[in-house]
């Protein structure tokens, strides 16, 4: 699972709501007269797998802990225009958050059951902290979480790398490979064509031809630089997807190469 949060880090939050350095003079910035509860960032984003997932922390924070209290919470689901309904049943949120006393960060935790493949739920977590915010509350998170789609194995298909060419001449390396290909649309996962561990995703538009390869890591360390990963589109004939990547690491591009994977039905018919 892979949990990323937008705007400010939780050490962050803390650092502004408990204190500041002013030159040589060190004095807190918090000196409300409530406990300052609130979350950290106003949103958060959770992936998860096709299978093997349960839920999700998120966490609260507040600037003075000498008490223990305990926060309500509600959540409702936001559509694409901001319209709110309820919560399904598949994904539930407890009633409230609480923490010890001096104890400054709390979690509650979010389980979430079979959700649909390849939809982005969009959650709204509100906390009743009226009582115990500070100034600059964020009372409400936003929570994007999305389920990746299952994918079935068709068959042994090809690579064809002009990026990780045999020779000086450019002649490409070829390999065969495992192909799966989703349930739920027309997705295709390349098994692990460059290094063991690191698939390939191959997005296949409605019209049937045109492909896209959305930017991901598929080489853990090429050299001394790092992550190696890919972006790009191309298209799909006859069972071959070709398609122009751009390869990248973290200090720049080694420009774009033309890859070819070829589905176990094309490579049948060779």
């Amino acid at each position: 699972m892979k949990i990323q949060n937008y705007l400010v880090g939780i050490g962050l939050a803390l650092g502004v709501l408990l204190t500041s350095c002013e030159q040589d003079n060190e004095k807190p910035i918090y000196a409300g007269t409530t406990m300052g509860v609130t979350f950290g960032f106003n949103s958060q984003s959770v992936d998860f797998p096709s299978e093997g997932y349960e839920g999700f922390d998120v966490e609260v924070i507040r600037a003075q802990s000498g008490e223990a209290v305990t926060i309500p919470l509600s959540a409702v689901m936001l559509d694409a225009a901001g319209n709110s309904s309820p919560v399904p049943a598949t994904i539930q949120v407890p009633s409230s958050v609480s923490f010890e006393a001096d104890e400054k960060v709390s979690s509650f935790h979010v389980s979430v059951g079979d959700i649909e493949s390849g939809v982005t739920y969009q959650l709204a977590v509100t906390m009743a902290n009226e009582e115990y915010a500070p100034i600059d509350n964020i009372s409400t998170k936003v929570i994007s979480i999305y389920r990746d789609y299952t994918y079935t194995s068709i068959g042994t298909g090809e690579v064809r790398s002009s990026f990780f060419a045999m020779d000086a001449a450019g002649t490409p390396y070829v390999g065969d490979v495992e192909i799966q290909k989703a349930d739920q649309i027309t997705w295709y996962k390349v098994i692990s064509p460059y290094e063991e561990g690191y698939d390939l995703i191959l997005q296949v538009a409605e019209d049937g031809t045109s492909v896209t390869v959305p930017q991901q890591v598929i080489y853990s360390s090429y050299g001394q630089y790092g992550a190696l990963s890919v972006a790009g589109e191309g298209e799909l004939e006859n069972g071959i997807i070709t398609v122009t990547l751009e390869f990248t690491v973290s200090a720049g591009t080694f420009g774009t190469y033309q890859e070819t994977y070829v589905l176990p039905e094309a490579t049948a018919a060779e």
